[in-house]
């Protein structure tokens, strides 16, 4: 890919590093004022996040399995670590988050424009907050450029501890990132980090989703949910008949809706006949899933919708190892713009929340009413498992992904 050429959701990604053992759809354009590069960066976080969605949806023994993470929350993370990395190490980084191709290998040009994407995911009025952080070794020299581009580009928090305090470091990153994401992650860290920790990254988002078309209480009732052939389980469905954007991808086996929040954020839920699950999941690219935005048209909509709550939890270090981030992971690592001294990454991992009910997070006493033409609407009804893509309206940039199989898991 040439860069250049619910309502309450939380992620929160971390790579630790150690020593070595509404213009969404309908082909509506971006605004003007969006640089080429933003987007086209965007295009190529997207395109990750789908690769990394098939790389964990493939993992055996996840087939029956809820799936929720923030791509964008990984990249960020390792779009940091890729400042401090050389030869080998960068081309693997850039090349697996898509950029290689524009950058020649250039993680500061990288920096630049995902400092961009981040002011706007931030600016922008749509419940989104993130942040990223950088914990250092008390008496560990880390290079001063690499500090200093690190804060200017990615406004991250640098602070020294000292990770041989092994109980008293972990508090304090907890406490940093329940503050961060007002309590909902209080303990980030259920482990200390190792003692050998010379350097750990840290980035959070926080979204805040309130639908633009609340669901009304008294319309949710019990449903059936058919997690497979054989099992099915009791939610609680919320029903909306409104206007909404709709389409059917043939070569997809999928009715297609997508739902917009206040500001400029939108959930786009792909619901696969029975037993197609796993072949969208194979089948879904970044192409596809812009093929789709401006396949989109109007239609009424009768939407049934369960309501949820999921928590997920990733180990991606072998996951993008298999992807060919492969050095940063093993004693051939080259972070010599980080540091003087040998380092390597010990793991990357991500804790996400996601949290689906009527309203939102933000409650409200207003009732939304909507004319509704006199024709029969369509029926799109979530009682089997589901895809969904969270994505910003305006550079339609994927910010989360998943797929619900069980809504009560």
């Amino acid at each position: 890919m040439n860069l250049f050429n619910m309502e309450k959701f939380l992620a929160f990604a971390f790579l630790m590093v150690a020593l070595p053992s509404s213009g969404m759809v309908s082909g509506v354009p971006s605004p003007p004022s969006i640089h080429p590069s933003l987007l086209q960066l965007s295009a190529a976080n997207s395109d990750f996040a789908l690769r990394l969605y098939r790389q964990i949806a493939a993992q055996p023994g996840t087939e029956s399995q809820n799936i929720f993470f923030s791509p964008l929350s990984i990249s960020a993370a390792l779009n940091m670590l890729s400042l401090g990395a050389q030869e080998d190490t960068l081309t693997q980084l850039l090349q697996v988050l898509g950029y290689s191709s524009i950058t020649r290998n250039d993680a500061v040009r990288v920096g630049q424009v995902f400092h961009e994407l981040l002011e706007h995911v931030n600016n922008l009025n749509n419940g989104i907050k993130t942040g990223n952080s950088l914990y250092v070794q008390k008496g560990r020299e880390i290079r001063e450029k690499f500090l200093r581009e690190v804060k200017e580009l990615y406004n991250a928090e640098i602070t020294n501890v000292d990770f041989r305090e092994q109980q008293r470091t972990k508090d304090k990153i907890n406490a940093y990132v329940s503050n961060k994401t007002e309590g909902k992650i209080p303990n980030i860290l259920t482990q200390p980090p190792s003692q050998d920790t010379v350097m750990l990254l840290l980035n959070y988002i926080l979204f805040r989703g309130e639908w633009l078309k609340p669901f009304e209480r008294r319309d949710t009732y019990e449903a059936d949910f058919h997690v497979d052939s054989n099992t099915k389980v009791k939610v609680q469905m919320m029903r909306k008949l409104g206007r909404y954007y709709r389409t059917y991808a043939e070569d997809l086996s999928s009715d297609v809706l997508l739902m917009e929040y206040v500001g400029n954020t939108s959930l786009l839920i792909l619901l696969p006949r029975p037993g197609k699950l796993a072949e969208v999941e194979q089948k879904l690219t970044v192409q596809k899933f812009y093929q789709l935005l401006m396949s989109m048209e109007i239609h009424s909509v009768d939407v049934h919708l369960p309501k949820m709550i999921l928590k997920k939890d990733y180990q991606l270090k072998t996951l993008l190892s298999s992807m060919g981030i492969r050095d940063a992971f093993t004693s051939s690592a080259n972070f010599s713009r980080l540091s003087e001294w040998p380092v390597q990454v010990s793991e990357v991992m991500q804790r996400a929340m996601l949290k689906v009910d009527e309203r939102g997070t933000t409650a409200s006493a207003s009732t939304s009413m909507e004319i509704i033409p006199m024709s029969v609407p369509l029926k799109f009804e979530c009682n089997r498992p589901f895809l969904l893509l969270i994505a910003d309206n305006y550079i339609k940039s994927v910010i989360f992904a998943g797929r619900v199989t069980n809504p009560t898991a």
